[in-house]
């Protein structure tokens, strides 16, 4: 099997390699079955998309979809959500201020250390 990239594939289709890499690859394309494959591929492609580019020149609507359809939304499960966590935080940083500003930061040390913390 010989390897050439689709690059150079593309642009013999195209049209834009030299008389000697068309020949070289046309003797490629004669002995070479998965070649001969690829670049069939790769003309159905090039066909389609100079169609497409062709339709949208003419002011046509072009499908480019197979299947124009959305996803599924997705379903939320019901629980504990991201608000009411961030909620919960902000309640217990409240707390904590209201209690250091109330007491000082002495005394809550203080009542810190007589908990044992």
């Amino acid at each position: 099997m010989t390897e050439l990239s689709d690059e150079l594939l593309v642009a013999y289709v195209d049209g834009q390699l030299a008389r000697e890499q068309t020949r070289a690859i046309d003797k490629v394309l004669e002995q070479d079955e998965v070649v001969a494959r690829r670049l069939d591929v790769l003309k159905e492609a090039h066909s389609r998309l100079e169609a497409a580019f062709e339709a949208i020149l003419a002011g046509e609507m072009v499908e480019v979809l197979v299947s124009p359809t959305l996803p599924p939304p997705i379903k939320r499960k019901r629980g504990v959500s991201l608000h009411w966590i961030g909620l919960a935080v902000v309640g217990i940083g409240i707390a904590l201020a209201a209690l250091v500003g109330g007491y000082g930061w002495r005394e809550f040390a203080g009542l810190l250390t007589a908990c044992g913390l």
